[in-house]
């Protein structure tokens, strides 16, 4: 045995694939009678709109003879008609008539279950085709402003995202912070809420205190609503993280400002917010950009030495592990022990 081994850790690869709920596109780009393809979990999906504006999702085959339907298919009405033989499927999945006019087969489409919230199309994923375990509550609160959106392909994982939000550490040496400390974490099956309070210097306006709420709905789904007290300032954001192949993701973002109580006349308060969040909204975002290399490059340690400061990095991962299955590796897929995430 290498006698540094016990001393060093191990980098390893997360699983690939954990369950839940992930965003596979803006409900703008999905308008009705629309048919998309997208990248989950190593597979083709296809979404497409009724006409009466239902999303929808399917695996990408259709049952008749196997024609991929993300490529020339249409919406007729609220059918999803396939281009080789224009079988077409109604919205569950049933084959309700055939391009020849022959007797429709019992076939049925293999569909995915949907959700439309906050602007996010989000699809569920489970190793085992199981339906969903939970649902996603809507993130983004009226009164403010149409969030900006931002679109990112990276070479991460989605665990990694969300551990950002409770690893302390970070925030002082990735982004400057002066100090950042977590006042009360919670976890409650899927779902995790951390309250953090940061502070930063921003000359001429000296140390700001900014105080938010962080939660995660799975490792697909997190959000942020916070406050600049000082300055009435409220944020709120939205972030999901969607594995599209091993070790590729496309990460989403909405966000959103606005100044809250009696500081702006009502007439001023619309454009203050918009100004406010397409003027400081991107200074926001530079910092969550500062982590992409990070996160590009990392790897998983299955015994990270921790230093004091780091935040409570280990009961976030006994948390992340309820999401992944027993599933076994993929042809040309790295993996790692179940065991790896439970530090």
């Amino acid at each position: 045995m290498n006698p540094t081994s016990r001393a060093m850790p191990v980098s390893r690869v997360l699983p690939p694939r954990p369950d839940g709920w992930y965003g596979v596109a803006f409900a703008g780009e999905l308008r009705p009678g629309a048919v998309l393809r997208r990248r989950l979990m190593g597979d083709d999906v296809v979404l497409y709109r009724t006409r009466r504006g239902t999303p929808r999702a399917v695996r990408p085959y259709c049952p008749h003879l196997g024609a991929h339907l993300g490529y020339g298919s249409t919406v007729e009405g609220e059918n999803l008609v396939c281009p080789f033989h224009r079988f077409a499927f109604a919205p569950d999945g049933t084959c309700v008539s055939t391009g020849t006019g022959a007797r429709p087969p019992k076939a049925r489409l293999s569909r995915l279950e949907v959700r439309e919230i906050d602007g996010i199309v989000l699809v569920w994923w489970d190793a085992s085709g199981g339906p969903p375990r939970w649902e996603v509550p809507p993130v983004l609160r009226d009164g403010f402003p149409a969030p900006i959106k931002r679109f990112h392909r990276l070479t991460a994982h989605p665990q990694d995202i969300v551990e950002n939000t409770i690893d302390m550490g970070h925030f002082t040496a990735l982004h400057g912070y002066r100090s950042a400390r977590i006042a009360n974490l919670e976890f409650d099956g899927p779902s995790m809420r951390a309250d953090v309070t940061t502070r930063r210097g921003f000359p001429p306006l000296g140390d700001l205190e900014f105080r938010f709420t962080a939660r995660a709905h799975g490792l697909g789904v997190n959000s942020a609503r916070g406050v600049v007290p000082s300055l009435g300032l409220e944020v709120q954001a939205f972030f999901l993280q969607t594995p599209t192949d091993p070790g590729a993701l496309e990460f989403r973002a909405l966000l959103a400002l606005r100044f809250a109580g009696p500081r702006r006349p009502a007439p001023l308060a619309r454009p203050a917010a918009w100004l406010a969040t397409h003027v400081i909204g991107p200074t926001l975002w530079a910092d969550v950009r500062q982590d992409f290399p990070i996160w590009n490059n990392r790897g998983h340690l299955d015994r990270p030495r921790l230093a004091g400061g780091d935040g409570p990095i280990a009961p976030f991962r006994r948390w992340a592990a309820q999401f992944y299955a027993q599933e076994p590796a993929r042809p040309g897929e790295a993996g790692c022990a179940h065991e790896l995430l439970m530090n």
